[in-house]
């Protein structure tokens, strides 16, 4: 692990009470990369029903909260959704006694991709041009989400549907879907 950990550049994380461990970090990311490899998931199959994080992910309006609290609300909402996949994922790959693909493979196997969940524009366009990797929202699949940091979701794209992505990422208007390196993991998780 600590192989996985230098490779990543997850050797420079820090701790105090508030950030995460890499190991936390680091599993979450390959199981997601062993959800993909167990279940050969095609585009059309990146928002499993099992992970399905709708129900969290349904807030008021704008009109009703406010911009302020309808803000706060929506970045808690994901950030809820995001836990819970995570866990549930977790809990399956444990229940099937399947082992986490090694996260410096993940990273080889995978792109880094974040969705800044809260500066969405609902075009459509990201998602026509992605043949439905991202949604009307700009969402990428829940399936492929392995954490959230302020208002960020962390996903892991498998190579296999980079093209979509990156199609999708060319349509859009606003920078809310991009690339990171995998070097800038830990700076991003300990902003």
């Amino acid at each position: 692990m600590l192989h996985c950990m230098i490779s990543l550049g997850l050797s420079n994380f820090y701790r105090d009470s508030n950030s995460l461990t890499p190991l936390e970090v680091l599993r979450a990311l390959g199981e997601t990369a062993t959800w993909f490899s167990r279940h050969q998931l095609r585009a059309e199959d990146l928002r499993t029903s099992i992970l399905d994080p709708s129900s969290i992910l349904t807030v008021p309006s704008l009109n009703e909260l406010g911009i302020d609290l309808f803000s706060k609300v929506r970045r808690d909402s994901y950030r809820q959704a995001s836990e819970s996949i995570r866990q549930k994922r977790s809990q399956i790959l444990r229940e099937a006694a399947t082992e986490p693909v090694d996260p410096a493979e993940a990273q080889v196997l995978g792109r880094l991709l974040l969705y800044e969940a809260t500066e969405t524009v609902s075009d459509g366009a990201a998602e026509a041009s992605s043949h439905g990797f991202f949604d009307v929202e700009d969402a990428p699949p829940w399936d492929t989400w392995f954490w959230h940091k302020d208002g960020t979701i962390f996903c892991w794209v498998p190579d296999s549907l980079v093209s979509d992505a990156q199609a999708g990422i060319d349509a859009n208007p606003v920078d809310c879907i991009h690339w990171a390196n995998w070097s800038a993991l830990p700076a991003l998780i300990n902003r």
